[in-house]
């Protein structure tokens, strides 16, 4: 297995759906992320020959992101581009497939940038399927007798917009209500729930300074705004469930991620070039799953991330940075509880191996989504080079990353230093 280089990124700060990026849309962000790491020149921009650039929540305006941050940014035009998604681990996906390309490819001489963008302020309501009837109808070229028959037969709450929606396709349920039902089988108390999500802020916070340099100003906004270093247990505490409101719901915007814009980026280095473009750290392992959503749909970390240790035959112990990405914190606690739990590991993971004891205070150093944000399609991107920076910073050699998804699926990634 050839490790793949990493080069450290940026991303744009991280803010509040709604707030202060409200007037720019996935193309803006990624534009102006681009051309600020441009401007920063840590890669000669005659190697940067590929991009590989994701987000979640459709534009219909955009069909590719990818390409049309290319355009829209200083980077020559006839640098190609490929647009993925893989909901929270979109920008993961980046990644790993920009690795998995110069590990097919080695002799390949160029960088390829890779991250995703979430603008939140930009979605859109969609239409009601009777309304889409209506407006195809007179698009079309049918009789006009016909286009007035289905003109009269539409209900005026037809026109009504609908809001775009959270909701598992499959399963009809928000993956909010996915974590309730998770929290409950796993006995997640809202005390420890809350106390998670505390120390996400207080990390974060903490870690400001260390994360400063990776951030570049847009809209004269220089800093994430969405750490609350004042919050408090109690405060956390007063909060009201947001997806089941009875006494028995415990899962609150305080532990939870909050939709978020941002976009962030890093590069991958082909191991041709390392010797003109110094990697940061290096990409040793990667791994994608799938988890049965009716056994818990956000489960899926555990399982990629014990699939990675037992690939490289490590221990929990034996790495120096864990993250895995906060949509809820009981989402999180539920994932520690499987991996220690010996039964749930074979049963639901289909592994036998025992990497040891995950405590969960050593979890997200320094603090992880629910402090930052959530922009779906850049968090991955963030916990990449948050981790590569956490190594340099503290001289430390592995970094191990989980992600869940919607739709039951997860991906983790095994990173190093020398």
């Amino acid at each position: 297995m050839r490790p793949i280089g990493l080069k450290r990124g940026y991303r744009t700060p991280f803010v509040k759906m709604g707030r202060e990026f409200s007037e720019l849309n996935a193309v803006d962000l990624s534009v102006r992320l681009i051309d600020g790491i441009l401007e920063k020149n840590d890669v000669p921009v005659e190697w940067i020959q590929h991009v590989i650039f994701g987000m979640v929540v459709p534009d219909p305006e955009v069909y590719s992101i990818a390409r049309e941050a290319v355009l829209g940014s200083r980077l020559d035009n006839r640098v190609e581009a490929a647009s993925v998604s893989r909901a929270c681990a979109t920008s993961l996906q980046a990644a790993a497939n920009a690795c998995a390309y110069y590990h097919a490819f080695p002799q390949e001489r160029s960088v390829t940038l890779v991250g995703g963008v979430e603008s939140f302020s930009s979605t859109r309501p969609v239409l009601t399927k009777k309304a889409s009837r209506l407006f195809k109808a007179w698009a079309g070229k049918e009789p006009i007798l016909k286009k007035l028959s289905v003109l009269f037969s539409t209900p005026p709450l037809a026109f009504r917009p609908v809001p775009p929606s959270a909701r598992e396709y499959s399963t009809g349920l928000t993956m909010g209500e996915h974590c309730e039902l998770m929290v409950k089988a796993f006995r997640i108390s809202r005390e420890r729930q809350d106390r998670f999500a505390l120390s996400s802020h207080q990390m974060a916070a903490a870690a400001r300074q260390q994360i400063a340099p990776q951030i570049l100003p847009v809209n004269r906004v220089s800093r994430d705004t969405l750490i609350r270093p004042d919050t408090s247990l109690q405060a956390l505490k007063g909060l009201s469930p947001s997806f089941d409101r009875t006494e028995a719901g415990t899962i609150t915007p305080g532990n939870s991620s909050p939709f978020t814009d941002g976009a962030a980026a890093l590069f991958c280095v082909s191991p041709a070039l390392e010797e003109k473009v110094s990697p940061d750290a290096h990409l040793l392992d990667f791994e994608f799953v799938a988890v049965e959503p009716k056994d818990g749909l956000l489960m899926g970390p555990g399982k990629a991330m014990l699939r990675l240790l037992e690939r490289q035959r490590l221990h929990w112990e034996e790495l120096d940075y864990i993250e895995i990405h906060e949509a809820f914190a009981g989402q999180v606690l539920c994932n520690v509880d499987a991996v220690n739990d010996q039964s749930y590991r074979l049963a639901r993971y289909g592994t036998a191996y025992d990497a040891g004891r995950l405590d969960e205070r050593i979890l997200n150093p320094w603090g992880s989504s629910i402090a930052y944000g959530h922009p779906f399609g850049a968090t991955g991107a963030r916990m990449i080079y948050q981790a590569i920076a956490y190594l340099q910073g503290n001289k430390k050699q592995r970094a191990l990353l989980g992600i869940c998804t919607a739709g039951g699926l997860a991906g983790s990634a095994l990173i190093t230093r020398p």
